[in-house]
């Protein structure tokens, strides 16, 4: 009897064990559901925040590319420059840059034609309103301003210029290189008036002479 009692005892302590055993393997399986889930929702996090960033960034380059395109097209001199038909170039050879706490973006591509390629600089800013540009773009207003937009033609010496492609500037752009274009002239029509040293050198000798 005593026998039977102890083998009864060792079998209930052996099935608490296991009970137990079973507890601590369901509460570290739980354990791990929640912490894969935690870890997944995560990532899926970090990916939905990554591509609404790079759908921003996305607006944000089409809509300053199209309005400078707005203002190339406006410019009469861009096709004698570098040609027409002219079109954008690859996706790869652009820039896109944000300053002053995101407010103000800055996008370079190139443009090819004909004749050559130049590249074109933009620079615009956004109104107040959220302060991502994610939130901004894609449930505020989402507009950007154009406060520069130039493009890279060569000069005089085949050195490259910038020239304004806004409205106004182009006109101050004109003038200033009229103004320097006169400025030229004179100083080359001041050095037709000058004689040379050996020119003025006998002259020199008889003013000496003849006192």
């Amino acid at each position: 009897a005593a026998a039977a009692a102890a083998a009864a005892t060792d079998k209930q302590q052996h099935s608490s064990c296991a009970a137990a055993a079973q507890q601590h393997q369901g509460t570290m399986g739980t354990a791990r559901s929640i912490v894969r889930s935690g870890l997944g929702g995560l990532a899926l996090g970090g990916m939905l925040f990554l591509a609404g960033d790079t759908a921003s960034d996305l607006m944000v380059y089409n809509k300053l590319q199209h309005q400078a395109m707005l203002l190339v097209a406006a410019d009469h001199d861009i096709p004698q420059l570098i040609g027409y038909p002219y079109t954008t170039g690859a996706w790869y050879n652009a820039t896109l840059a944000f300053s002053h706490r995101d407010q103000v973006a800055h996008c370079t591509f190139q443009l090819r034609g004909a004749k050559g390629v130049t590249d074109v600089a933009v620079k615009a800013g956004r109104q107040a309103g959220y302060r991502s540009n994610v939130l901004y773009n894609l449930l505020g207003p989402g507009t950007w301003r154009v406060v520069s937009c130039q493009a890279m033609v060569p000069g005089e010496g085949g050195l490259v210029q910038a020239r304004s492609l806004l409205p106004g500037h182009k006109q101050e752009h004109q003038q200033g290189w009229a103004g320097s274009t006169a400025v030229a002239a004179a100083a080359a029509a001041a050095a037709g008036e000058c004689q040379p040293c050996q020119a003025q050198q006998p002259t020199a000798g008889r003013q000496a002479s003849g006192s």
